[in-house]
């Protein structure tokens, strides 16, 4: 999961949902005429931090943070200039004083879903932005892959390398519930946001070849499994995606179509002397 290079091989779906979001939000973002300030959260290898720059205006200094020492040395590596930057932080932690209030835009694609205290998470971003500060996020509401890691936490095979309580944890907080943009715009609303706009789509990505999805699978994958047992893992993880109806292959090109829920969001930290 923290394999920067695999990363950057085959995050297809990510890249595709943010550039999506992108063009369709960012032209409705509101910036400074100089001295913007931006951070993105989990940034991974930095591909993404790298394609929202796009969408940036001239003047600005770009952060780009993730919980994965590895990940963010890789973006450092690959993404690093005079405007852009990265560093090693946990939205789920304790903020540093020192960014606190510093940013008038806070991004993140493709990471709250990995988070399970939710509220942790979003008090941060909220106290990451300056007073009028604006953020914008995309996060899986569910995904059959979570379904496919409790059933294979139930076989004998994998019960003692997926743990009931690892399960738990990797599963995404909203992957159960039937109005997921409702309890994300309750939570932000008692947090003190305003402006909140939360919208939850049903999307699909289609896959190439089965090939395309096990590397997939093999990137996003949060546990520690044996190398000698990868394979056989993935091939268990497949099979049961096929089982539950959720891995659609089309035999006469091979693809592979995965269903999902995806939770696009916007929020506005209120101006005091304007509200």
């Amino acid at each position: 999961m923290h394999n920067a290079d695999l990363y950057e091989q085959n995050n297809g779906v990510q890249k595709r949902d943010a550039l999506a979001c992108l063009e369709k939000y960012a032209p409705d973002m509101k910036w400074k005429k100089k001295g913007n300030r931006i951070i993105d959260i989990g940034c991974g290898d930095g591909t993404v931090t790298n394609m929202l720059k796009k969408y940036l205006p001239n003047d600005y200094k770009l952060l780009g943070v993730d919980i994965s020492e590895s990940m963010v040395n890789f973006a450092y590596d690959h993404h690093c200039n005079e405007n852009t930057s990265f560093a090693v932080l946990d939205i789920e932690d304790d903020l540093p004083d020192s960014l606190k209030g510093k940013f008038n835009h806070v991004f993140s694609f493709y990471t709250l879903h990995w988070i399970q205290n939710q509220k942790k998470a979003f008090e941060n971003i909220f106290n990451l932005l300056e007073q009028d500060g604006q953020c914008f996020m995309t996060f899986l509401a569910s995904n059959p892959i979570y379904d496919a890691f409790r059933a294979l936490s139930r076989r004998s095979k994998w019960s003692n390398l997926l743990l009931q309580e690892d399960v738990k944890k990797f599963v995404c907080p909203y992957h159960d519930l039937e109005e997921p943009d409702k309890e994300v715009t309750k939570m932000m609303k008692n947090i003190g946001f305003n402006k909140i706009d939360v919208v939850c789509k049903e999307l699909i990505f289609t896959f190439d070849n089965l090939d395309d999805l096990r590397n997939h699978l093999r990137t996003i994958n949060p546990f520690k499994i044996p190398k000698h047992m990868y394979d056989d893992f993935l091939d268990d993880l497949i099979e049961i995606l096929q089982d539950i109806g959720a891995n659609q292959i089309d035999k006469s090109n091979k693809c592979v179509r995965i269903d999902y829920k995806l939770l696009i969001v916007y929020g506005h930290k209120p101006d005091i002397e304007m509200s």
